[in-house]
């Protein structure tokens, strides 16, 4: 007799650490696993309930993290067991003898997953090195190599053409999109997904699914690259999905659930709760039972046949250990919690109305429990204590059910568990007053982990705390990485030119007053000396945009805030010497401080005394004695109205370009962190002079040692950011975020770093949409030429492809020329013209 729904059939232990992968040998419906502890087992049917370990097979450095099985056939009559590691090597096995045949090596990073072509002696892989390959198994060489992925591929399925019978390769990747390819071209591209794409499933001839970390799984019609339907559930990633019967599929997610669902509808038919924090891998039998992976190392199996089901007593301590576990409602699916708003223990004698339905208990002692509803059972099963609330108020306080979460000493508003492909998931503490892009980065310099994973983590934040109230600054403005109106990733700039001689004007309103972008009268008697300071052209205007004025500038006006090698940067390629941004007048930094400290530092409790008025002063003029009182008394001044801090990030400025200042902030990790972090704390779209002033502060660093150390080491967040203002910079400060890219480049040609300059490559599809103005668009190109003399991979890219970022950034340039200076147009004919001399 067969259930309507699963329940457990057994547990399996061996494993000691999270089990990546699951597969099914078909023969005898037994089963492979690939573990974080670097093996990989063979499971056998011993009775109508249980398994057995038969071998286990230990040719991996590294984590396994892909295995995959491939029936007895001529040549291989044994049957063949295939796994894929961290250690980037690909392991066949003989799957009745367990003995090693042969080692496939060519992936350049972590093997991600594995999948046979039906009938035919071809092998699939996918990589975290943005490649797919195709394999033959009878030569044991690499015969095909798939690129077109930005990010690294998670996933690669062979499916059939039925027009023509041909074979058709997908391929899903970290960059959300899935690929079709025949005959190595690509034909199709599937967009829909918003996150990384984690698995992919064939459901017949012309559809197949796809699942992601957005949380949903997709069906797709192969031919016309169309979305028919969206199942969504999951309230977090969505790791694997496999057939379970024709019209029926699992999926399994970081939710630590297994779903299970019908194909024509969106909403999942029964949802099974792991008490493992992480259920990574499912596959099914071919008696229709699933297996999944765990993040504790157990392989669960479950089935609809009651002759294979669990004894009663294995399955009560099955559900005692769901109902010990915990459930923050900041990461899960319950919602958020105000106690006094839940019901009591009656509302569990009323039915539910579905499958997997879930409900939180007040039980009057100030705790909740949540249920869910099992439809078989006719019950309500316990899932959980719940350890948040919505009864905490903003900005980080502890929940109404308890104190905040302790991790390593120190309270948090969340602790996640976050996969990152590397095993089981590691612990990232996070506080809703951080910046997601530098909690990220310190994640990864705590766990040592590769740097590619910045963005995943920063947006897994995101996700994970939307709605949650960052600290508030005098605006308005909603953050731009936390908030539910963020920017996610897809300028203008006057010439630099020479320092403006100092005048007797007024530093506050007159023309040679101090203005963060460079804008004052340098030569003879500025003809607007008598207009009002509030009105006229001579006025203070903070972000630079000369747009804003009532009339234009006049010739004579320039930059007193330049860079120093801006007369130096020529036409030719590549560039080599960093470009610094050292010139400034201190008195007039310093009188509009004084300015502030009288007019605005008193909203905040933080104004100066005339002693510490002095010591700024002092610190602005290279008077680094007691360095770290002064620096200290500096970063509190950020806490001061947000457009009333452009002179105080001036004043950093120019102290990154000291020695002594550097070692102080960069000579520990934690230090240098929070030192970044207290800057890109008060970006804001709004504040453009803001804006300007850090990524020039973010270019000075590139002269010290242990600053260009940082940047690089931090190039991906860094460049993350520079990438979400520069759309929206105008003027000075697109060239002050053209400046950090083009020393990033610079660094790329210098150290020979090709990873970077295929990173700083890829950034220039983003460039394509961005009305540039002459300076910022002369700075890419001096950049786009250096890479050019950096990789020569990009330029075979360039020359080889029709369709490549570097020639759809020219023809983007080619609609703006005409209002380019001789000199950027000059670069502009060098950087096309290098591409042929190479």
């Amino acid at each position: 007799m067969a259930h309507t729904s699963y329940r457990l059939r057994c547990q399996l232990y061996g494993h000691e650490s999270d089990v990546r992968s699951v597969s099914t040998i078909t023969e005898y419906d037994g089963i492979v696993s690939g573990s974080r502890d670097k093996t990989s087992r063979i499971w056998r049917p011993t009775d109508k309930t249980s398994f057995e370990q038969r071998t286990v097979l230990k040719d991996h450095t590294n984590f396994v993290i892909a295995t995959c099985y491939i029936p007895s056939n001529n040549q291989f009559p044994d049957g063949l067991i295939i796994t894929g590691g961290n250690d980037k090597k690909i392991c066949v096995y003989s799957a009745k003898q367990g003995t090693h045949l042969f080692t496939l090596e060519g992936h350049e990073q972590t093997v991600a997953c594995l999948s046979p072509v039906p009938q035919s002696d071809l092998l699939l892989s996918s990589s975290w090195d943005t490649t797919g390959r195709v394999w033959s198994l009878s030569s044991k060489q690499c015969v095909q190599v798939l690129q077109g992925h930005s990010k690294a591929v998670w996933a690669i399925l062979s499916m059939n053409d039925s027009a023509d019978n041909s074979r058709i390769i997908l391929t899903g990747g970290a960059d959300h999109i899935i690929l079709a390819w025949k005959n190595q071209t690509r034909t199709h591209t599937y967009q829909g997904h918003t996150n990384c794409v984690r698995s992919l499933l064939a459901l017949n001839a012309q559809e197949f699914l796809s699942c992601s970390n957005d949380f949903t799984i997709k069906r797709w019609d192969l031919n016309s690259s169309q979305c028919l339907q969206t199942y969504e559930g999951h309230t977090s990633f969505v790791y694997s999905i496999a057939m379970v019967s024709p019209d029926r599929f699992a999926s399994v997610s970081e939710d630590r659930s297994l779903r299970l669902w019908s194909i024509g509808k969106s909403d999942s038919i029964q949802t099974i709760r792991l008490p493992s924090g992480t259920v990574w891998s499912v596959c099914s039998l071919t008696n229709g039972d699933v297996v999944v992976g765990c993040s504790d190392g157990r392989i669960c199996v479950f089935t609809q046949d009651e002759s294979r089901t669990a004894n009663m007593e294995e399955i009560a301590g099955f559900e005692q250990e769901i109902a010990s576990t915990t459930i923050q409602t900041k990461t899960g699916d319950l919602g958020e919690v105000k106690i006094d708003d839940l019901p009591n223990d009656d509302a569990l004698k009323k039915p539910g109305t579905r499958e997997g339905q879930t409900t939180m208990i007040n039980k009057g002692d100030g705790r909740v429990e949540a249920y869910q509803w099992n439809m078989l059972d006719q019950r309500w099963m316990k899932i959980g204590d719940v350890v948040g609330s919505a009864d905490s108020t903003a900005q980080g306080q502890a929940s109404a059910t308890g104190e905040k979460i302790m991790f390593e000493g120190k309270y948090y508003d969340y602790v996640f568990n976050v996969d990152l492909d590397e095993g089981i998931p590691l612990k990232l503490p996070y506080n809703v007053s951080e910046d997601p892009w530098f909690a990220a980065q310190a994640f990864i310099h705590r766990h040592d982990l590769n740097q590619m994973f910045l963005d995943q983590i920063a947006q897994f934040i995101i996700t994970n705390t939307k709605g949650m109230v960052i600290d508030q600054r005098a605006s308005d403005f909603a953050d731009p990485f936390t908030g539910g109106g963020r920017y996610v990733p897809g300028g203008s700039s006057e010439k630099s030119t020479s320092a403006g001689q100092k005048s007797n004007n007024d530093p506050f309103t007159g023309a040679g007053r101090y203005v963060p972008d460079g804008q004052s009268s340098t030569t003879k008697k500025p003809n607007n000396i008598n207009q009002d300071p509030f009105t006229g052209a001579g006025r203070y205007v903070p972000n630079g945009d000369n747009n804003q004025l009532s009339r234009p500038l006049s010739a004579s006006q320039s930059s007193v805030i330049k860079s120093d090698k801006d007369v130096e940067l020529s036409t030719t390629f590549p560039q080599t010497q960093y470009v610094t941004m050292s010139n400034a007048d201190t008195a007039k930094i310093l009188g509009k401080l004084k300015e502030f400290n009288e007019s605005a530092a008193g909203d905040v409790g933080l104004r100066l005394t005339d002693v510490q008025l002095q010591e700024i002063g002092g610190l602005a003029n290279g008077n680094i004695d007691n360095l770290e009182e002064k620096l200290t008394l500096l970063f509190q001044l950020l806490k001061w109205p947000i457009n009333k801090i452009f002179p105080i990030l001036d004043i950093i400025r120019l102290l990154v370009l000291q020695p002594d200042v550097c070692k102080y902030l960069f000579e520990t990790e934690a230090r240098s962190n929070e030192f970044i972090s207290e800057l890109f704390s008060v970006l804001q779209p709004d504040q453009s002079a803001n804006i300007m002033l850090i990524f020039r502060t973010l270019t000075n660093l590139f002269s010290n040692d242990l600053g260009e150390k940082y940047l690089i080491k931090n190039s991906n967040s860094i460049l993350a950011k520079t990438l979400i203002y520069l759309p929206l910079a105008k003027k000075n400060t697109q060239v002050a975020l053209t400046n950090v890219i083009l020393n990033y480049c610079i660094y790329a040609y210098r150290s020979n770093d090709q990873r970077l300059s295929n990173y700083l490559y890829e950034c220039y599809k983003e460039f394509v949409d961005i009305q540039l103005e002459s300076d910022g668009a002369r700075r890419l190109l001096l950049a786009l030429g250096t890479l050019f003399l950096t990789n020569a991979e990009i330029v075979l890219n360039v020359q080889t492809t029709s369709d490549n970022s570097a020639k759809r950034f020219f023809s983007a340039l080619e609609k703006s020329a005409s209002q380019f200076t001789a000199e950027t147009l000059e670069c502009f004919e060098r950087c096309r013209a290098l591409i042929k001399s190479l």
